[in-house]
């Protein structure tokens, strides 16, 4: 096969050609997917509303993100709980996660951590108990059930 200099030239032509279009369109899709900054929130309330936001706008994996972020929830967890409030069936603010970020939240007659943890657990609320210490220390679950048995078993 003998292409000569101008089926050669035609060639390239093509290749270059097909490669620009590729790499513009590659472009063009990167730049419709921008992540969004993610806000500063500082209360239950402002975490609710930017997740109600983000589900108006259906975009359900930014709002488990920004809800993973402020409350240390598992990827399970948030999306779990992403879903429920999508669906209506519960207010995201009255997960036991968010109670480290309720400034309003009663202590119970004392400011440290043990303290309420042995207070939610005398109330019947282990649950709510290892949600908090997970919410405050960042700790997994098999550390945060540990240490609730540890404050709470005599």
């Amino acid at each position: 096969m003998d292409f000569g200099l101008t089926g050669i030239v035609l060639i390239v032509g093509v290749v270059v050609a097909v490669v620009a279009v590729s790499l513009v369109a590659l472009a063009g899709r990167r730049g419709g997917e921008l992540k969004p900054p993610v806000p500063s929130l500082h209360s239950a309330a402002d975490v609710e509303q930017e997740v109600l936001r983000l589900l108006r706008q259906e975009k359900t994996i930014h709002a488990i993100k920004v809800l993973r972020q402020h409350t240390r929830l598992g990827l399970k967890e948030a999306k779990d709980l992403v879903e429920d409030v999508a669906a209506g069936r519960r207010r995201l603010t009255d997960h036991p996660a968010f109670a480290g970020l309720r400034p309003s939240l009663p202590r119970r007659g004392t400011a440290d951590l043990a303290g309420r943890v042995r207070n939610l657990v005398a109330e019947g609320h282990r649950e709510q108990a290892i949600y908090l210490v997970r919410g405050e220390t960042g700790m997994g679950q098999d550390e945060a059930e540990l240490f609730v048995n540890s404050l709470t078993t005599a």
